[in-house]
C-alpha cells in the first residue's frame, strides 16, 4: 500500500499523535524518577519529541495547503548521546546504580520507541516521493536512536550482564569506563 499525497495527512495525524503521547510519557517519567541518568534521558526524548511535532506539523500545514514537501529543519541525529554522555561524565557512578527507580517506565519508553520505529517504517515503505520517503527515513533513524539510548541506559542502571554482550554499534561504550 502506498500513501497518496490525499492519504498524506492521516499518516501525518497518526504521527503527531504518536510524538505527543511520547512527550507526554517522557515528561511524565522524568518528573517521577531520582535517578539524575534517567531523568536527563527522559528530558532529553522529551525534548526531541517535541521537535518531531514541530517538523510534522511544519509538514502537515504545507501540504494541507497544498504547497511543496518544506525541507528539513533541525538539529542532526545523535545528539542525544552527546548529551547523555556529557552527564554521564558529571553523575556519581556508585549512586546512580543504586535502586534505580522507574525501571518499568524504561521498559514501556522501550515498547513506545519500537512500536513508533514500526510506525515510521511502514510509512517509509508506503511513500512515494523522495522528500517523504527521507523525512520517515530520518524519523526511523532517530527512533532507533532513541530506542538504543533507553536500552544503554536501562543496562547500565539495572547492570544487566547482556548489555556487553550486544553488538558494539549499539552499546554506548564510554558507559564501560
Amino acid at each position: 500500500m502506498k500513501i497518496t499525497k490525499k492519504a498524506m495527512p492521516k499518516a501525518l495525524q497518526a504521527a503527531l499523535k504518536l510524538e505527543r503521547k511520547g512527550t507526554a510519557f517522557y515528561l511524565k517519567m522524568s518528573e517521577k524518577t531520582g535517578n539524575i541518568l534517567a531523568k536527563r534521558l527522559f528530558d532529553q526524548l522529551a525534548m526531541q519529541e517535541v521537535e518531531h511535532i514541530g517538523r510534522i506539523n511544519e509538514i502537515y500545514s504545507a501540504i494541507t495547503q497544498g504547497q511543496s514537501w518544506p525541507e528539513p529543519k533541525g538539529k542532526k541525529i545523535g545528539y542525544l548521546e552527546a548529551e547523555m554522555k556529557k552527564v554521564f561524565a558529571r553523575i556519581n557512578h556508585s549512586k546512580s546504580r543504586e535502586k534505580p527507580d522507574n525501571i518499568s517506565g524504561m521498559k514501556v519508553a522501550m515498547d513506545m520507541e519500537w512500536y513508533s520505529y514500526k510506525m515510521y517504517q511502514k510509512f517509509f515503505a508506503a511513500a512515494v516521493d523522495g522528500p517523504e520517503k527521507e523525512f520517515f527515513k530520518r524519523m526511523l533513524e532517530e527512533e532507533t536512536k532513541h530506542y538504543e539510548a533507553l536500552s544503554n541506559v536501562y543496562a547500565y542502571l539495572t547492570s544487566s550482564g547482556d548489555w556487553l554482550e550486544r553488538s558494539e554499534s549499539n552499546t554506548w561504550n564510554w558507559m564501560n569506563s
